[in-house]
């Protein structure tokens, strides 16, 4: 499952006050607290407009309720989801949720593409540098290290928060894949023919 940053806002979301159609307090009366009966909770499933299952609360931050569709972990504000008759809801469909998460996952796999260029800098999942781009292609990137260089696949490309560009794996296990690449055409190259 991926996760990804989709800027909901974006998607003219109807704040949850109004999905809700909660009452606004009269002027001078102090505002009602949120309680967790009128916020969503880890588990809950939200609904769209139409009453379908969007997905369920994967976890929740002050900026952002991270809604498990099942394809995706997709942030949405708080204030975007309401309480209803059936449970919690959202003022868009389901369809729309999709076509959102998929334009941003395109909008995102292009970002990393775009950086996928010779010269580009290239980090492992825990930081280190692994190396630079000699090349890529639609299926591989080349990466020249200190070790030679490495054909990686390229779907196995992101950028990190920051946009620095990195690849799902570590210094290390990339080492131990190189060393053992080189030992195994050692081998064959020495094998009578």
């Amino acid at each position: 499952m991926r996760t990804l940053a989709l800027t909901i806002g974006s998607l003219m979301m109807v704040p949850a006050a109004a999905l809700a159609q909660q009452a606004t307090p009269a002027p001078g009366a102090a505002a009602p607290a949120a309680s967790a009966a009128t916020a969503p909770t880890v588990g809950a499933t939200i609904y769209d407009s139409a009453g379908v299952s969007l997905g369920t609360v994967a976890s929740i931050t002050p900026q952002a309720v991270i809604l498990n569709t099942g394809t995706a972990q997709v942030p949405v504000p708080p204030a975007s989801i309401g309480k209803t008759e059936k449970g919690f809801a959202m003022a868009m469909t389901k369809a729309d949720l999709d076509a959102a998460v998929a334009s941003s996952q395109a909008q995102a796999q292009a970002a990393v593409k775009a950086k996928l260029v010779p010269g580009t800098a290239v980090s492992g999942l825990q930081g280190a540098p692994l190396g630079t781009i000699k090349a890529a292609d639609a299926q591989f990137v080349t990466l020249t290290t200190t070790k030679g260089d490495v054909k990686l696949p390229i779907a196995g490309f992101s950028a990190d928060a920051s946009g620095k560009v990195i690849v799902g794996i570590t210094a290390d296990q990339l080492a131990a894949a190189t060393a053992g690449a080189s030992a195994n055409a050692t081998t064959s190259s020495a094998a009578p023919k």
